[in-house]
């Protein structure tokens, strides 16, 4: 009896796996490290626009790991185009990384301290995952450049204040406000982006 054996994995699905390990990572990241600080509450003087970019991060790995289902009928994957749908992810959990001290003494600093110390290389590589993203729009999702203008308003936003090296916390304070209400309208706006089926 010959016994025919099919391929029961989809070429996206064996590329998502590669993916989800990464998301995954950085989720785990964020939320062991945000854990970490809680637990050590006493020490730790938390600033809430840091807050408000770890929640904002965290959104962005969920947020990627609904977009990139919409590639799940590519039947084809060549090593430059894995690579490249790789980059965004690897590059959120490096800002996600970012966001939280690494060692036990540094938890005794001020939250606020750190981020002021580490925003520019936050937002860069935030500004990172922008261009990504809006490449990811235009050549996997065939957006049109128009639809691209809020992203190219935000990459612009980011990446004069990372070069300018603003410490005002005012423009800290407004910027993270704005990403937050942004996130939860673009939820609402983008419905369709929520949906798994």
């Amino acid at each position: 009896m010959n016994v025919k054996m099919t391929n029961s994995i989809s070429p996206f699905e064996y590329v998502s796996i590669l993916i989800s390990i990464i998301l995954g990572l950085g989720i785990t990241q964020i939320l062991s490290s945000f854990s970490e600080l809680l637990y050590n509450y006493k020490l730790v003087k938390f600033y809430w626009p840091q807050t408000i970019w770890l929640v904002f991060i965290l959104f962005l790995h969920v947020q990627d790991w609904f977009v990139t289902y919409k590639l799940k009928d590519k039947m084809a994957w060549s090593l430059p185009e894995l690579v490249f749908v790789l980059l965004y992810p690897i590059t959120i959990f490096t800002a996600a990384k970012m966001l939280f001290p690494t060692n036990k003494q540094e938890e005794q600093y001020d939250m606020q301290k750190y981020y002021f110390d580490q925003f520019q290389i936050i937002f860069s590589l935030i500004a990172l995952s922008i261009l990504l993203s809006i490449l990811f729009n235009i050549f996997f999702l065939s957006g049109t450049i128009l639809e691209q203008v809020p992203l190219i308003l935000f990459l612009g936003i980011i990446v004069t204040i990372s070069l300018k090296k603003y410490n005002n916390e005012l423009i800290h304070k407004i910027l993270a406000l704005s990403i937050l209400a942004s996130s939860i309208f673009s939820v609402f706006l983008e419905q369709n982006v929520w949906i798994i089926k």
